[in-house]
């Protein structure tokens, strides 16, 4: 078997090295819809991180009038924090919020003195509310609506960046759209290149394929080298691909850093991390794809 195994697969580079010039038109042509996938995947990425990074910096500031105790303002945290949509309360208290204060205009002395002059902290403690999701911010800002809260709270906002999001997320999905239209388009054309080089590798060995038949080979050994021939071509073009990927996320990591300031866009980690999942599953699917499209060829070109 392993002999058998061997000599098929020593005949499949044989075909490949004979017609090297359309194996390699044939894995430029599976390169191309394994780029554009890779593509797709590092925009998802960049998708996931900026609205993330975006929902990070949401929140919902509530400021409480000076007279309102910490106590008052703990009670009103631990109300809020039952509630479903909310993920996280941060509660600052009157004296951290003048202490805040303080720090913020450190090289201000006169209004550090004008603060000196006054009797009592003037600042009230403060809540910073995030959501589970940015969705909750609106459900959240109706809670606080409750007259009963309405007597303790001076003051609160959120800026709502559902408008933004959705405006990154309606433009990704206009690209991924395209790159999908454009990855079918190289797939089928790849396809057909396949069955196309697979058929000029049965003509170029018709010869050795009809003495084969003469000696009672069996229709595996005829068969196997064009499956491994296809095979073979998946592994070349998923490897082209990684020698184009990881060049090209090490050249644009760094713009990404400056493009989108504050926010965590790493892609060399997205891409290691998820490394096996991603390109295991790209070399699956060019290889399903090769090998069904060499099993057509064979059935209609080879008579075994």
């Amino acid at each position: 078997m392993f002999i058998s195994l061997g000599r098929a697969f020593k005949f499949a580079l044989q075909q490949f090295r004979r017609n090297l010039w359309l194996s390699i038109a044939t894995i430029t042509l599976l390169v191309l819809p394994l780029v554009s996938v890779n593509i797709l995947v590092g925009l998802g990425a960049i998708e996931r991180a900026i609205t993330d990074g975006i929902q990070d910096k949401v929140d919902v500031s509530v400021y409480f009038k000076a007279g309102v105790t910490d106590e008052q303002a703990q009670a009103v945290r631990d109300a809020v924090l039952k509630l479903p949509a909310v993920k996280n309360v941060d509660f600052v208290s009157r004296d951290g919020a003048l202490a805040r204060f303080k720090e913020r205009h450190a090289s201000d002395p006169v209004i550090l003195e004008s603060l000196n002059e006054l009797s009592e902290n003037p600042f009230g403690a403060t809540l910073a509310i995030k959501a589970q999701k940015i969705s909750d911010y609106p459900v959240i800002m109706k809670v606080l609506e409750d007259p009963a809260y309405g007597e303790l709270i001076e003051e609160k906002n959120f800026d709502d960046h559902r408008v933004t999001i959705s405006r990154i997320e309606l433009i990704m999905k206009n690209v991924r759209s395209f790159g999908v239209g454009v990855a079918i388009v190289f797939g089928v054309i790849a396809i057909l290149i396949v069955i196309n080089s697979i058929r000029v590798s049965i003509y170029t060995h018709r010869d050795e394929i009809g003495i084969m038949r003469m000696v009672g080979a069996g229709s595996w050994f005829v068969r196997g080298p064009f499956l491994i021939e296809a095979i073979l071509f998946s592994l070349v073009a998923m490897t082209i691909t990684l020698l184009i990927v990881y060049p090209s996320l090490n050249f644009i990591q760094p713009y990404l850093n400056n493009l989108f300031d504050g926010i965590n866009v790493d892609l060399l980690r997205y891409f290691n991390s998820n490394f096996v999942v991603i390109f295991g599953g790209e070399f699956l699917g060019v290889a399903l794809l090769t090998v069904l499209s060499t099993s057509l060829a064979i059935r209609r070109y080879l008579k075994v």
